[in-house]
């Protein structure tokens, strides 16, 4: 249970979102982009919603994404000017250090070209310079909490790992300091269910014994549970108490809606800020709510693209 503390000053934020959270797609809006027939189709009928202002029938999937994820952050500037105080925006501005780190990490290690994002904590153009200089061990000079890999011996590829870590870490100990209350459940679940993910993606691929050891803490359910879940057949899961108390049961023998399912229970989790007037509850929820429902778009537009069919799709959609 979660327990508010009213804070009157959030006040004119909250109104903000309260009429924002009236033009989030309802799940007849999906229905009527899942009725397209192509991907010409789909931008016809996305013109017509609020995205119609930055779409272009020219836009292939990547220029898409990065004008979404700038709407976004536009968006969010414009209510953090309204919020008193916005340290709980770290949950959106940490992501997108991560989403950057591993992108230069990525090109580094396959000698690609990549392209960084905006909205973030950490200067653009200190990873810039990353890119440029090609020298990977610089990655090892980042700032709390990505110094997490300064002292891990392990070969760059599995740097990945530790970053995660480090979001997460970051993240409970913001929400600890600062009281979010809502904010540590919502990364503690994350933790749990995406350490559900780890447990059985080594499970059903036969993931080398050391990623065993991958596992995030911090989360409410203890890393050995999860390691001794690795020693039951798969056909025992269903009856295990873990898997039982994250009520994933289902999705046992569907990792591919996995993804799916972790959203949809954490927008779930986060929709108990209904019940307060005052508080940066409402704001994280729907910022958490229109950052899916840009997953999805994204989703469709791919989707669309490569011509799989509605079915398919719709299987997909977060929250419909």
């Amino acid at each position: 249970m979660v327990i508010f503390k009213e804070d009157v000053n959030f006040a004119t934020a909250v109104g903000k979102v309260r009429a924002l959270e009236s033009e989030l797609f309802s799940p007849g809006d999906w229905e009527r982009l899942l009725s397209a027939k192509s991907i010409s189709d789909f931008f016809r009928l996305l013109i017509d919603t609020p995205y119609g202002r930055i779409i272009s029938p020219e836009d292939i999937l990547e220029n898409f994404q990065v004008k979404l994820i700038q709407e976004f952050f536009i968006e969010m500037e414009e209510l953090d000017k309204l919020c008193p105080e916005d340290s709980f925006l770290s949950y959106f501005r940490y992501k997108v250090d991560l989403g950057n780190i591993k992108r230069v990490l990525y090109g580094l290690l396959s000698n690609k070209s990549i392209s960084l994002y905006k909205g973030g904590i950490l200067p653009i153009e200190f990873l810039e310079e990353v890119k440029k200089s090609k020298d990977i061990n610089s990655l090892k000079t980042l700032p709390y909490p990505w110094s997490i890999i300064k002292d891990v011996d392990l070969e760059p590829i599995f740097w990945t790992y530790y970053l995660e870590q480090a979001y997460f870490n970051g993240l409970l100990e913001l929400s600890k300091n600062y009281g979010y209350e809502l904010l540590y459940k919502l990364i503690t679940t994350e933790i749990d269910l995406e350490n559900f993910k780890m447990a059985l993606r080594i499970k059903i691929s036969n993931y080398p014994e050391r990623y065993e050891d991958f596992f995030y803490s911090g989360g409410n359910i203890d890393i050995e549970l999860f390691k001794k879940l690795l020693g039951l057949p798969l056909k025992e899961w269903a009856d295990n108490n873990l898997v039982e108390a994250l009520a994933i049961r289902e999705y046992i023998n569907n990792p591919t809606g996995l993804e799916k399912i972790i959203d949809e229970k954490l927008i779930d989790l986060l929709s108990v800020s209904k019940y307060t007037a005052f508080g940066y509850e409402p704001v994280l929820s729907y910022l958490f709510r229109k950052e899916i429902e840009n997953k999805n778009i994204s989703f469709l537009f791919s989707g669309f693209s490569y011509g799989l069919s509605s079915h398919i799709l719709r299987g997909g959609i977060r929250g419909l």
